[in-house]
């Protein structure tokens, strides 16, 4: 759902809302009972913008925003978050909503046009759309481009009260799988994979290379003729881990 103006009405997110419902029903009843109860009395709070950052209906975002029917820099009631806004930038992050994800934190859209990511091509007219490059061990597929997956795992136990089945918790399983090849890729974690998502970042070690520094390294090879050591290749490497930086990085940091 496209939307540009500032003042936007419920109905115009109806739609959006009901869609996330949807998908909702099929992870969780009890909170899909929730949120259609939130959504039935038209109340936009925390919950719901949660669970639009997460299917990134950004429509809705937008909604609370820019009709001020929740102030994001107010504190979360996810104590792991200082506020509401941090808390949706995060979730669109790991959910990778690209659109809720632009929108909170003010970058520019993604462009969708397609573009040749080979090694020397990373750096887009913007220099901000760096695309990374992991490739998977069974397929040797870029999985930043194919896709990769997480499962979450979710417990039920059976509850005599409300006879029928209830969530008890759940938590994200820390294994990667390859969109490509559907084979788990045992060297790599979540966080791993975020950092590369940064050009700033280490492309082996994940390390952000403004933190740890960078060194640069000339090799020199003799000269029989005039009996001396010539200067011969000058690279770039990360000071954590020694892997040499990608040509797109050395462009990015211009070096």
């Amino acid at each position: 759902m496209n939307i540009n103006e500032e003042k936007l009405s419920f109905v115009d997110i109806e739609e959006d809302l009901d869609e996330i419902g949807k998908k909702l029903y099929l992870e969780s009843p009890d909170l899909w009972i929730d949120f259609c109860d939130k959504v039935g009395d038209k109340i936009i709070d925390e919950m719901v913008l949660f669970y639009a950052a997460k299917f990134n209906y950004v429509s809705i975002i937008k909604f609370a925003t820019y009709n001020k029917i929740i102030n994001l820099d107010n504190t979360s009631k996810n104590k792991g978050y200082s506020s509401i806004k941090d808390h949706l930038l995060s979730v669109s992050k790991d959910c990778k909503s690209n659109d809720v994800y632009n929108f909170l934190s003010g970058n520019c859209e993604i462009i969708e046009d397609k573009i040749d990511y080979t090694e020397d091509n990373c750096i887009t007219e913007t220099q901000n759309n760096y695309f990374p490059v992991y490739s998977c061990p069974h397929c040797d597929t870029n999985i930043f481009k194919t896709g990769y997956k997480v499962y979450e795992e979710i417990n039920f136990a059976f509850c005599e009260k409300t006879n029928e089945s209830k969530e008890l918790n759940r938590f994200r399983n820390d294994k990667v799988f390859c969109s490509n090849c559907n084979k788990v890729i045992d060297d790599v974690t979540i966080d791993l994979l975020e950092n590369l998502s940064s050009i700033h970042n280490c492309r082996k070690c994940g390390k952000d290379l403004i933190k740890t520094g960078i060194n640069e390294k000339i090799k020199m090879s003799f000269n029989n003729e005039s009996n001396k050591f010539d200067k011969n290749e000058k690279t770039y490497n990360c000071s954590n881990c020694d892997e040499a930086l990608s040509n797109s990085q050395v462009k990015y940091f211009n070096l």
